[in-house]
């Protein structure tokens, strides 16, 4: 990615191979945490590395952005690769709770 990416609810950055996600991912944020994670993807086609999302900044998520997440995860599962969500706050690790999709997911750390 070659700089931030945003809309009025969220803001995506990248930090070295990290995906850094602030605000809502909603039906709005949902296309550009998406677009984030697929062109963080392409840069590494082979799987070699996981795909790491920090959401310790998301205060909202719904179930837009669990698509989105989802789809990050079946696409890195392809490639013999994973998805490590890392810094995951109480509103995501709930979601991913009630929807029994915690176990498609590596969860590194959870924000205190």
């Amino acid at each position: 990615m070659t700089g931030p990416t945003n809309d009025d609810s969220v803001t995506v950055d990248l930090d070295g191979d990290v995906i850094v996600v602030h605000g809502d991912i909603d039906m709005a944020g949902g296309p550009v945490l998406e677009a984030a994670m697929l062109q963080q993807e392409e840069q590494d086609p082979d799987g070699d590395r996981p795909l790491v999302i920090d959401l310790g900044d998301v205060s909202f998520i719904d179930s837009s952005g669990l698509r989105s997440l989802l789809g990050a995860g079946r696409r890195a599962r392809a490639r013999g690769s994973e998805v490590v969500l890392r810094r995951v706050g109480s509103e995501v690790a709930r979601l991913l709770d009630i929807t029994g999709t915690t176990s498609q997911f590596v969860i590194e750390s959870h924000r205190g």
